[in-house]
């Protein structure tokens, strides 16, 4: 495609080839150049247009130039469910999990106070829900070490295979890694739970085993996990993540049915690498930070991903340019 001089066509014809050849050169040069401070200027200005109504930043951060919204006029409705309002109940128990019934049955009328009997083929039920008093069941084992008779030497007995090492059952394991991963209970506290609730003294130290021999017990089904994710359109991401006063990043891979995380020192390109692998085929998408900027993945490049499919430079789709 010829492109039109930028001096008229009888200056431009003046020009000495090797001279306009170069001046083409300088001019694609600033051309890109501009075309780079128009989108960051573009970036900063959507920058400055933030506030607390517009983003996640705190409110604190708006200036005197942020109108808020003015509170909603009082509706003069009552607090609470409104008439015609879906009433929810706790669901009863069916009778066959119930433990005991206890029927509560009237012996006299309450107007005239005579006897009354029968049966209620109906009657209103309540149910009490309540923890059972929790007591740990230890089982013993005893390792006999026995003497031969014939040359003297001592044979100790072993433990069964299916016999847990560290001394705790795989019920109590799953509900300390339960309290320490999903409820995001400090160890302290989780030890604090064992010993006050289910009456089980834990260590705070025991606790790290405890969640040490759970990773072990999980990475198989992790490593599966992964192997999926590497395979699927998936949207990459990282925050910060401390932990001991030290500053790491959390990094996550979503895709439709498995997320990944993992957390690591740095926010490079080399953990994208790790998470999504080196011959990563499918359509990643991403919030465009300096890791994801056109990092080679087996010499391939990074192409832009929102929603799912994007186009590259030569016009066909494709996850990688």
């Amino acid at each position: 495609m010829r492109r039109e001089p930028p001096l008229p066509q009888e200056l431009w014809d003046q020009i000495p080839l090797p001279v306009q050849a170069a001046l083409w050169v300088l001019i694609e040069s600033y051309e890109r150049r501009i075309a780079a401070l128009e989108a960051e200027v573009a970036e900063l200005k959507e920058q400055l247009q933030q506030n607390s109504q517009n983003s996640s930043r705190p409110p604190s951060t708006d200036g005197p130039q942020v109108k808020r919204t003015p509170p909603r006029a009082p509706s003069g409705r009552k607090q609470g469910a409104q008439p015609g309002h879906a009433r929810y109940e706790r669901t009863l128990v069916p009778l066959a999990q119930v433990k005991e019934v206890i029927p509560c049955k009237p012996t006299h009328c309450r107007r005239c106070g005579s006897a009354v009997q029968g049966q209620d083929a109906q009657p209103l039920r309540h149910q009490v829900l309540e923890l059972p008093p929790f007591a740990a069941e230890v089982t013993e084992y005893q390792l006999h070490r026995l003497v031969c008779a014939q040359c003297g030497s001592t044979t100790c007995g072993a433990l069964p295979p299916e016999v847990p090492r560290s001394g705790y059952g795989p019920r109590l394991v799953s509900v300390v890694a339960l309290c320490t991963g999903a409820y995001r209970l400090s160890k302290r506290l989780a030890a604090s739970l064992c010993s006050e609730v289910l009456g089980v003294p834990l260590a705070v130290g025991e606790v790290c085993r405890v969640e040490q021999t759970v990773a072990q017990a999980l990475d198989p089904p992790v490593q599966a996990a992964r192997a999926y994710v590497q395979t699927q359109h998936a949207n990459v991401d990282e925050t910060t993540w401390w932990e001991q006063l030290r500053r790491g990043y959390l990094w996550v891979a979503v895709t439709q049915w498995v997320s990944v995380f993992v957390i690591r020192a740095s926010r490079g390109a080399k953990v994208l690498r790790e998470l999504v692998g080196e011959e990563y085929e499918a359509v990643l998408s991403s919030d465009r930070a300096k890791a994801y900027n056109r990092q080679p993945l087996q010499r391939r490049q990074l192409c832009w991903a929102h929603p799912l499919r994007t186009q590259s430079t030569n016009g066909s789709f494709c996850p990688w340019g």
